[in-house]
């Protein structure tokens, strides 16, 4: 069985999308709410997991998110670590897939 350690090491590399069904609700303190129509199940991200979410477009790699994060974010050591496991989280749970932009990049 893999650890958290091993999945946040493993996402690094990987391009994730938000899944074109979850629906995003932006809440005025900065947070957001995540609906998946398909389980029929919620899900609520703090202001820098609501941020974490807007980059998931496919077009930047986990890793490369998390440095974007810990860069906006100097004063919180562990924000890199945070957006990470995050990351592995929600691809996990079936919120994020992995992006065609990392398909073609490897093919070229």
């Amino acid at each position: 069985m893999r650890n958290v350690k091993d999945e946040v090491h493993m996402i690094e590399s990987v391009y994730l999308l938000h899944r074109a069904d979850i629906e995003t609700h932006i809440m005025p303190d900065g947070t957001c709410l995540l609906f998946d129509v398909i389980s029929n199940e919620g899900r609520a991200l703090n202001a820098a997991g609501a941020l974490t979410w807007d980059y998931c477009d496919g077009t930047l790699s986990a890793g490369e998110i998390a440095d974007e994060l810990a860069a906006l974010l100097p004063n919180e050591p562990q924000v890199r670590t945070d957006t990470l496991a995050l990351l592995a989280e929600l691809a996990q749970s079936g919120y994020l897939v992995t992006s065609e932009h990392a398909l073609t990049s490897a093919a070229q």
